[in-house]
């Protein structure tokens, strides 16, 4: 699972470390040294984010990159919170490819490769704001239409580097969250805010948060044309039954959903042959996480 950080035990990963040691360097090791190297992998084995997201937080908050004595506080600290402290990182002028490293450090949701597979938004058009600074970037009039088709077709990432370029890099978090929402279809801060609601997301072939204990499942096709919501085995572990209760499928086919009674799962493909509207994809998640809440709470 995503948000599962051990994957083997700790007195295997010290015994690697020391043969590797003993091996590289001809000598022994210190107890010091083993000491030192178990606290290591303990830290990071129980922190929320990675080594350096982890150590450039600590300085934010005044302490050392090492000193692990406000990691509780960081391990409950909202993703957008994270990423805005590990931007710092970069300076006050932030690279396209630095902030889709924050994004990836942060979030575990890599937007180079969304970006390279040619996944994630299905649009006819950008937004004006976005148009507009990529026209400029390509020196034509921000009104003019002449390039618009060879716009659509350049990279997610690179539409992302021109329109912050145009900016002068100095775009912020916030600011940046919502270019990625509109260029890649990737809702930072829908999905930080929905981290501890049990809803697991898979989008753009990634998981984007996925938990042991999480009930519903929201996932996508990787145009986020067609989306698809079912239960999970927790879910069906905890309520015996895998099928999605009657009010939340209720809720869901009046959205436009189609229940298949075989497999279980609701699926909703938006007319258009676009991506689904962020608003409609946000709807969906409220009414999921609202049937949580509301019908399982505290499971």
């Amino acid at each position: 699972m995503k948000n599962t950080t051990k994957s083997l035990s700790t007195k295997l990963i010290i015994g690697t470390l020391v043969a590797g040691f003993a091996i590289s360097s001809g000598v022994g090791i210190t107890q010091a040294e083993i000491v030192s190297a178990t606290e290591s992998i303990q830290t990071e084995q129980t922190t929320k984010y990675p080594s350096k997201v982890m150590e450039t937080v600590r300085l934010s908050l005044d302490v050392d990159a090492y000193s692990t004595e406000l990691d509780r506080q960081i391990n409950v600290m909202s993703q957008v919170t994270a990423m805005d402290k590990y931007l710092v990182s970069f300076g006050d002028k932030l690279e396209g490819s630095e902030v889709r490293e924050a994004v990836n450090e942060v979030f575990n949701i890599n937007l180079n490769t969304i970006s390279e597979m040619n996944y994630g938004s299905k649009l006819s058009i950008y937004p004006v704001f976005i148009m507009e600074s990529v026209r400029e970037s390509l020196n034509i009039s921000p009104d003019s239409t002449e390039l618009d088709a060879q716009i659509m077709n350049m990279p997610k990432a690179e539409i992302m580097d021109r329109h912050i370029q145009v900016h002068g890099n100095s775009l912020t978090g916030a600011e940046n969250r919502v270019l990625i929402n509109e260029i890649f279809g990737v809702n930072l801060d829908g999905i930080s805010g929905a981290e501890h609601g049990q809803l697991s997301i898979n989008s753009k072939g990634q998981w984007i948060i996925q938990n042991d204990n999480d009930l519903f499942v929201i996932s996508s096709s990787l145009d986020v044309v067609s989306l698809y919501v079912k239960t999970t085995d927790y879910f069906k572990e905890l309520t015996g039954s895998s099928e999605v209760p009657d009010s939340l499928r209720a809720k869901l086919i009046s959205y436009g959903f189609i229940y298949d009674e075989v497999s279980g799962q609701l699926t909703y493909t938006n007319p258009t042959g676009e991506s689904a509207p962020d608003a409609f994809k946000s709807q969906t998640i409220g009414a999921i996480v609202t049937t949580i809440s509301t019908e399982y709470p505290k499971q």
